[in-house]
């Protein structure tokens, strides 16, 4: 909310009333953290962590307001290289430690009114919903924020007005039960009610059952936390049904998703749950401030240097952040790399193969089942003109427990068998076999057959794979699903609502075990497209120079030659072996103009090779060539054609589509590392061309909303200009609401009562659209 500036008499951080857009998430720096990376080695300093000596930004180190030293790289066994840019103290002198008093002094009166305005938005908020929700909690993980965010509530709202629940994942840092310890006394002092909810499993278990988390399927979220938090409360309020409003420490700082998040929101994770995020504008100087201000409890892995308090193992965590959790909790971490490595069906044979699997990330690069040895592939799956065809072997459930949750189920002798829900019918056949039974649904017609044919599919899938995780039983709010004692049973009050089928595919572990169906292909076509001929800029420049003449007076290769005609074909700028219109129209705006790269990435994102790296990696997450390599692997690619398509990235990340959100590739020493980012300031003449061929690759779909727009997990043919430029759900209201009054010719947009309508005018294209530049 604040900004700040670093302190040379304090050595500590002074805020100031002008607003902050961006932070860069200071953290003090403890003595323990120098330790651990190596700074003793040039700087001395004395060994209590009573104050700390500096700030962290990210990997830079500040030491009163000058950066003197930075880190890079690392990995859960390999030290970060440490980088002495300044001298700290002259002569080496010691070290001298942030004056925290003075520093909580100097920013006491900002503090002030920012808490006061911060307990008056969430009194407000308690006075808004006090009437319409069961129960009000705060949701305490033992971090900085929300130990921030329990103080604020506990300062606002009545004592017996509110719940404290701690999600206790099993995975967390020891430190942070320490902290869970200590809040759970504070609260008892205060009449507080304080709830711990576990998960059913012990997840050292439930990652042999499930494979280790990956960055793409995060099961332990919901296993682990979400559900077990909804069904204690369940239990508190005494209903399976109930609305419950949660005080969250989320703040906006802590990454681009986070960023785009709202004060309040509602259902967001489960249905009748609303979130309010008091803190979410604060930065982390602010919380830090606040903190030390109010003598809160400090996480003590935050003097460790470990940046977030978290799980011990995260698919999601940095490579330095690998590192330092390791150093400071390595038999713990260790017992969860053992998994990784012993469910991988990769061949780690010798100890060198087993390190470099761990240090380079392979692990957290799948998105299947298929490199998982834990448990044999329960459930196959065909389709042919006539049949969707399932084939299951020693199923973990009753099917027909299951299909309740679908419509009702109707026996019509010969091993058929009908479902039926809302007037809507769907026949298959089941014909048991040795070791389970294979399944014959009839293929659907119509959007309505569709959908019920699909949920058919998921009773068999959660049939086959049922470990009683309890999310489905979460997600039922009418209380039909019962999970105990590891039996299912669903009551027969189940109005098939579907809810119990939000996850994705129906079941997580079968999510997180399916073997994919393609290898290396998308839509019949190679994902290696221009193998080691990746276009170079003055080649395009070339071709929208001269033309016509272009395919007489090139100077490239046979080879190179060729692939590059392909990329002009996926770019849409050659129809056969002649330019097309939207060429000449290119050549004619020139490459100084961003839209001309715009258009033609749009026309790239429906193609193999830049729609894989689009889909699958990440918006500012650093990746370096091996982990790309390792992902391509994952989905099929040879070893060569993966080094191929890494190489063609690097050349392709280096033409000016890097500035429209594709990214940009740099070379760190030994290390590539690629990097996706966001177009910062999207036209939207382009957006509106992208949103046109969106429309048309699915099949004439007009109308749509933000929200799908913006759900990037639908399998759809069209590619939403959101996930190709990395835009943000503000960025895109802005420009619809602009393209709404510059070209209503084209499309309408409104976005009022919580509702985002978009519509196209059919009888336009996305070649009228490119008339309009």
């Amino acid at each position: 909310m604040y900004s700040y500036t670093y302190d040379e008499e304090t050595g500590g951080i002074i805020l100031n009333t002008t607003p902050l857009s961006f932070s860069n998430e200071p953290r003090p720096v403890y003595y323990k953290e120098l330790d651990i990376l190596g700074f003793d080695k040039y700087w001395t300093y004395e060994k209590n962590d009573a104050y700390p000596y500096m700030w962290a930004e990210a990997n830079n180190y500040f030491y009163r307001g000058r950066k003197v030293a930075k880190t890079v790289g690392g990995s859960f066994h390999r030290a970060p290289g440490v980088v002495i840019l300044d001298e700290a103290e002259p002569n080496n002198q010691p070290l001298k430690y942030i004056d925290v008093p003075l520093m909580v002094q100097k920013n006491r009166e900002i503090i002030e009114t920012l808490s006061q305005e911060t307990i008056k938005k969430i009194y407000n908020a308690y006075l808004e919903y006090k009437n319409k929700v069961n129960i009000f909690h705060v949701s305490y993980s033992g971090g900085k924020d929300s130990e921030v965010t329990l103080d604020l509530v506990q300062r606002a709202l009545p004592h017996n007005e509110f719940v404290v629940i701690f999600g206790d994942t099993g995975m967390e840092f020891p430190d942070t039960y320490h902290a869970v310890e200590l809040a759970k006394a504070k609260c008892k002092l205060e009449s507080i009610p304080f709830y711990i909810a576990n998960a059913p499993f012990n997840p050292l278990d439930s990652w042999a059952i499930f494979g280790p988390p990956s960055g793409t399927i995060r099961w332990c979220c919901s296993v682990h936390k979400t559900a077990p938090q909804i069904l204690k409360l369940r239990e508190i309020v005494g209903k399976p049904s109930f609305r419950e409003l949660a005080f969250v420490g989320v703040r906006g700082d802590e990454s681009l998703r986070r960023s785009e998040y709202d004060y309040l929101s509602i259902g967001t994770k489960h249905k009748g749950q609303y979130s309010y995020n008091p803190i979410l504008e604060w930065n982390s100087a602010e919380v830090y401030l606040y903190i030390y201000s109010n003598s809160l409890t400090l996480n003590e892995t935050y003097k460790k240097g470990n940046a977030r308090a978290g799980c011990l193992v995260c698919s999601m965590a940095g490579d330095k952040s690998d590192y330092m959790r390791c150093q400071c909790y390595s038999r713990e971490v260790e017992q969860y790399l053992d998994i990784v490595k012993k469910t991988s069906i990769k061949d780690l044979e010798t100890k060198e193969d087993n390190e470099r699997f761990i240090e380079t990330g392979g692990w957290r690069v799948r998105h299947n089942g298929r490199d998982i040895k834990t448990i044999p592939a329960k459930i196959k799956e065909s389709q042919d003109d006539l049949y969707y065809n399932i084939f299951v072997s020693n199923p973990s459930v009753d099917w027909r427990e299951w299909m309740k949750t679908v419509g009702h189920l109707f026996e019509l002798g010969n091993n058929e068998y009908i479902v039926e829900h809302n007037d809507i019918k769907v026949k298959f056949l089941l014909i048991i076999t040795d070791d389970g039974y294979e399944v014959k649904i009839e293929r659907a017609n119509g959007y309505e057959q569709m959908l019920l044919s699909k949920m058919i599919k998921q009773v068999f899938r959660k049939s086959a794979y049922c470990v009683f995780c309890r999310e489905c039983e979460a997600d039922c709010q009418r209380g039909c699903i019962s999970m105990a004692d590891g039996k299912l049973k669903i009551s027969d009050n189940c109005i098939s609502c579907g809810n119990c089928h939000k996850p994705d595919t129906g079941c997580l572990l079968y999510k997180s075990l399916v073997l994919p169906k393609g290898v290396g292909r998308m839509d019949n076509k190679s994902i290696d497209c221009y193998a080691d001929h990746a276009p170079k800029l003055e080649w395009i420049e070339s071709f929208f120079k001269l033309k016509d003449d272009f395919f007489e007076q090139n100077t490239l290769g046979s080879v190179m030659f060729s692939m590059f005609k392909r990329f002009l074909r996926d770019a849409a700028l050659l129809d056969g072996n002649k330019l097309s219109p939207l060429a000449y129209k290119l050549a004619e705006m020139g490459t100084d103009d961003v839209r001309t790269w715009g258009i033609m990435l749009t026309n790239l994102s429906y193609t193999p090779e830049i729609n894989w790296y689009i889909k699958n990696v990440e918006i500012y997450r650093a990746y370096s060539r091996e982990q790309l390599i390792l992902m391509l692997q994952n989905d099929g690619v040879k070893e060569r054609g993966s080094k191929s398509i890494t190489g063609a990235y690097k050349r392709i990340l280096k033409l000016p589509f890097s500035d429209l959100g594709l990214g940009t590739v740099e070379d760190c020493g030994k290390e590539t590392v690629y990097q996706r980012g966001n177009w910062l300031s999207p036209d939207p003449l382009v957006i509106l061309y992208a949103l046109y061929k969106f429309a048309e690759a699915c099949g004439g779909y007009y109308q749509f909303t933000l929200t799908r727009l913006m759900n990037h997990d639908i399998e759809s043919d069209g590619i939403s200009p959101t996930e190709i430029f990395g835009l943000s759900r503000e960025q895109m209201e802005k420009v619809l609401n602009g393209l709404s009054i510059n070209h209503p010719e084209f499309i309408s947009a409104s976005f009022t009562l919580d509702l985002d309508n978009i519509n196209l005018k059919s009888d336009k294209t996305s070649a009228d659209v490119l008339k309009l530049f």
